[in-house]
């Protein structure tokens, strides 16, 4: 009786929070993704005389004082490297130039938007006559920091999602009274792991901005802080792993902390570029909990077959069938209104991009995991009264690939 009480205290405090979160959130607008949409000089056009400037004009103000562009000659070789004329926020950068000589020349620009995105591209133009019809001033994949960041991105969110879904799983089925593990010594452990990935995570992360930003960030510029939530959301997941190793806390501490961290996690991706930070976040964590109790149920599963035990199929089947429509329920529903939250629907399929590309990719992936989940529990556990190890492991494969799928999709420009 005791217990509900601090829990039922703990609840309406919750819910207090909760709601005034939800209040300052809805009265909160965030600028959408910056985009570029116009460049002077035009790009792969022929002017007749050299630029004095170098124009570049985007949807929404983006922040001057970390923005750049690099000139190449026809031959890939650099020129110079210049800096915009004003530092302040402004939708048109404009850059002056050196004199440059006739032929083709590559401009390679980066910024960063109000979101705290940095954002790059290329583009060519030509003066007096083209001279060259493709200017190629890239380094290798492995060279690129961006690469090495989204790798490690992708191993520490997926842990932290396979962690919290297996650690949530295993929690239910003891509340359910079927079989279990104990898993106090691997917690610890597993958690230290996380948080030394997570610090790599961030590390890698500033390895990506510019020098002048990773400045501002380290000198604990409160501006540019609040321009990078990216760092914030590192800073935060380290805070929530370290609470998570504190022992002999009230159960429901221990259910409350993971649950905190799947909703930190949702913040590192594009929520706070939509019109409504706080709804973006909120179906992002449906999402991301939805994956982790699907991808958890599996390894759940996958123990309960290693560990040789007798179990009633009938019993555990039951627990998974019903954890695993919960999942499937917020993943499609989560997916339909991240779709409508994050663009416009039409757009997806009018303008076929990388981000386009990945939603498909992330729909049949969805569908192919329904299917087998589905074979799962209505043949393998109820008809043969076991799990069917190949189309197990299969799944477990597909979930680790729709988590690839979600950093790649965070990490790219959203069609519009």
């Amino acid at each position: 009786m005791q217990f509900a009480h601090r829990f039922s205290k703990t609840t309406i405090i919750l819910f207090i929070i909760i709601f005034l979160t939800v209040f300052l959130g809805l009265t909160q607008q965030a600028s959408a993704h910056a985009t570029l949409e116009k460049v002077t000089p035009t790009e792969n056009s022929v002017v007749d005389n050299p630029p004095n400037n170098i124009e570049l004009q985007f949807n929404e103000p983006v922040h001057a004082k970390y923005s750049s562009i690099k000139l190449f000659d026809d031959k890939g070789k650099q020129i110079s490297e210049i800096k915009p004329d004003t530092s302040a926020s402004t939708q048109t950068l404009s850059f002056t130039v050196p004199d440059l000589d006739s032929g083709t020349h590559h401009v390679q620009w980066h910024t960063m938007s109000a979101d705290g995105h940095e954002i790059s591209n290329s583009f060519d133009f030509s003066i007096g006559k083209a001279t060259a019809g493709h200017i190629d001033t890239s380094i290798p994949l492995y060279e690129k920091a961006d690469f090495w960041f989204g790798l490690i991105r992708f191993i520490t969110e997926g842990s932290i999602i396979v962690f919290t879904g297996v650690f949530l799983v295993n929690q239910l089925a003891k509340r359910q009274k079927i079989m279990y593990f104990a898993t106090d010594q691997y917690k610890q452990p597993i958690i230290w792991i996380i948080a030394m990935l997570t610090v790599m995570t961030g590390a890698m992360y500033l390895m990506t901005l510019s020098s002048d930003v990773v400045t501002d960030i380290i000198t604990l510029q409160t501006a540019t802080l609040s321009q990078t939530p990216f760092i914030l959301t590192i800073v935060a997941i380290i805070v929530l792993l370290f609470l998570f190793t504190l022992r002999n806390m009230m159960h429901v501490w221990y259910i409350l902390v993971p649950i905190s961290l799947l909703v930190t996690l949702s913040m590192s991706g594009h929520a706070w570029s939509q019109s409504v930070p706080l709804w973006s976040i909120m179906i992002r964590t449906m999402h991301i909990s939805g994956i982790a109790m699907w991808i958890g149920a599996l390894i759940y599963l996958v123990f309960i077959i290693k560990t040789h035990r007798p179990y009633d199929v009938k019993q555990i089947r039951g627990f998974l069938l019903k954890v695993n429509i919960t999942a499937v329920a917020l993943i499609i529903i989560s997916g339909v209104l991240m779709s409508i939250d994050q663009t416009n629907i039409l757009g997806i399929w009018s303008n076929i991009q990388t981000w386009s590309a990945l939603l498909i990719v992330k729909a049949l992936v969805t569908l192919l995991m329904m299917l087998l989940g589905f074979y799962q529990t209505t043949r393998a556990l109820k008809i043969r009264q076991r799990a069917n190890k190949k189309a197990l492991y299969l799944e477990l494969i597909l979930g680790l690939l729709l988590i690839l799928v979600g950093v790649i999709m965070s990490q790219i420009n959203i069609p519009g």
